[in-house]
């Protein structure tokens, strides 16, 4: 519904490329440091929470500014967009990290589903 097909198959080295060339357009981005990144990945999290609750709002008739499911979508876009510039600068595989933890979650609690 919110995805767009072109980029259905996208993976986390696609990001990954991306993020690293606009990096080299973005003003200012040697001065984000490992510390930078933490505090936007957790700011970044944060407006996911917020357009929630203004989602809710909206869905349950309180007063107040509202979201829609593409706010919604939009800041957790944002949210892994950080993630991964945070990834990058310590040198993590984001893909890698995502499926060896989702398949020791697996393991742990007997499940058969893997990545």
């Amino acid at each position: 519904m919110l995805l767009d097909n072109r980029k259905a198959n996208m993976k986390f080295e696609d990001l990954r490329k991306a993020n690293s060339e606009r990096q080299k357009e973005w003003p200012g981005d040697d001065q984000a440091d490992v510390a930078f990144r933490t505090i936007e990945v957790a700011g970044e999290f944060g407006e996911v929470a917020e357009a929630i609750k203004k989602f809710l709002r909206a869905e349950r008739g309180i007063k107040g500014s509202t979201a829609t499911l593409e706010d919604i979508a939009d800041e957790m876009a944002d949210s892994i967009i950080a993630l991964d510039l945070l990834a990058g600068q310590l040198g993590v595989d984001l893909g890698a990290a995502v499926a060896r933890k989702f398949n020791k979650t697996s393991e742990k609690y007997g499940l058969t589903t893997r990545l």
